[in-house]
């Protein structure tokens, strides 16, 4: 069983409804007590199937293993007084999407026959509050600790806690481990530095002699993280490669013959525009072949769709997903049955972390951190790959490549 109440969110425009839970069970207490969650036939098709089955075999009479999960979350509801404002219910949507699909992936491994714990503290997006929460009891029995999210709560966590062989997760925060150099943490975003390496890695896939590579370097900030470690990727594969500051100097550069490989660094809307009609109106006139790879921040950005498909725009990212796979169908009807709304990204990604570390923690119990490297994993919204370092913990580095089909980016590979 899982311990944890299992209350069910009835609409869509019930998110003041909402809160009040949140509210009532959450501020008054930090643990929710056991309560068996009702009864579910199997499903006929499972939501996520690792490589290899968990062991759910006990003996007659003896009940499971208990595992003790925290999941720390910034709903600050500290900070709600009286009826929940617009206000109050756009700050607790993140937590609260990422509570709902872990907690469905909890009920999902709890059906299999696995037993957990679940704890849920408010880490209210503040430091004193992390470093308090750190040391506090039910931190400091568990198993598992997933969260904080925020990157200044994960450095107040992380310096105060002693976690023994649990492992703390960082689900959402796209920060390079090295910020927080806990041996523990494990960063399931991609940093930048990695999506670099990925982009380096397909181009080198792709790449023929006569083909040019050109990066387009803005030295704005996002310019200078995104392809000061591409840059050293290619050095490292021996590819050459050019470097210009604007594009007006590319004319010069471009191959007749093969292809002209562009990366561009910059998410500025209107430097990125600029930039796309100018690399367009030289593809027409001198009818070159164009391939275009942007920052892995264009998948939210606001740019000419048009110039995008033109010039075969790619991207790298951590989120994407397939509504046509039967695993990401069956999560997202089992979402919607559960809490009458359409999963968030943020649900997505509950439910992969809930999942996988439920699963490692049923699979392996105690010593699960020892089989973090040996397991892949292949979720509703992102794949798990990890590598260590013993200075900062473990990352996941898988990242995929999307190429923009004229209405949105699909996966390349």
């Amino acid at each position: 069983m899982t311990s944890v109440q299992n209350h069910q969110l009835r609409s869509s425009g019930s998110r003041v409804l909402v809160v009040f839970v949140l509210l009532a069970f959450l501020s008054s207490c930090s643990i929710f007590k056991p309560t068996p969650p009702p009864v579910i036939p199997e499903p006929k098709e499972e939501p996520i199937e690792p490589e290899e089955p968990v062991d759910t075999e006990e003996e007659v009479g003896v009940e499971p293993e208990v595992n003790s999960v925290v999941l720390l979350l910034p709903f600050q509801l500290n900070r709600i007084a009286g009826e929940p404002s617009r206000e109050d219910i756009q700050r607790t949507s993140v937590p609260l999407d990422f509570y709902q699909g872990f907690k469905l992936a909890m009920d999902n491994l709890t059906q299999r026959g696995n037993n957990f714990k679940l704890t849920v503290l408010d880490s209210r997006d503040n430091v004193a509050e992390n470093r308090r929460i750190a040391v506090s009891p039910e931190v400091q029995s568990a198993d598992l600790i997933v969260g904080p999210i925020f990157p200044q709560e994960i450095s107040a966590f992380s310096s105060a806690s002693k976690l023994g062989y649990a492992l703390q997760v960082s689900p959402l925060a796209a920060t390079s481990p090295s910020q927080f150099m806990s041996p523990n943490l494990v960063s399931l975003i991609a940093p930048i530095n990695l999506h670099s390496f990925g982009i380096a890695d397909y181009i080198e896939e792709i790449y023929k002699r006569d083909d040019h590579i050109i990066l387009i370097n803005k030295a704005d900030e996002e310019s200078i993280e995104f392809l000061s470690p591409l840059k050293r990727s290619f050095s490292e594969k021996g590819i050459n490669f050019k470097e210009i500051n604007d594009v007006d100097q590319i004319r010069d550069l471009v191959n007749l013959i093969g292809n002209n490989i562009i990366v561009v660094g910059s998410t500025n809307k209107y430097t990125v525009n600029s930039i796309l009609t100018a690399l367009v109106d030289l593809k027409n006139e001198l009818d070159v072949n164009i391939d275009l790879f942007g920052h892995p921040s264009w998948s939210r950005g606001s740019f000419d769709t048009f110039n995008l498909e033109v010039l075969n725009a790619k991207i790298s990212t951590s989120f994407y997903v397939n509504s046509a796979k039967g695993t990401v169908r069956d999560f997202q009807r089992k979402y919607k049955e559960q809490f009458k709304i359409e999963p968030t990204e943020y649900a997505y990604k509950g439910f992969d972390t809930g999942y996988f570390f439920g699963y490692m923690l049923a699979k392996y119990g105690p010593e699960y951190p020892e089989h973090l490297l040996e397991e892949t994993y292949a979720g509703v919204q992102t794949d798990y790959r990890f590598e260590k370092d013993s200075r900062w913990g473990y990352v996941n580095t898988f990242v995929r490549i999307l190429e923009f089909n004229g209405f949105k980016y699909v996966p390349v590979n």
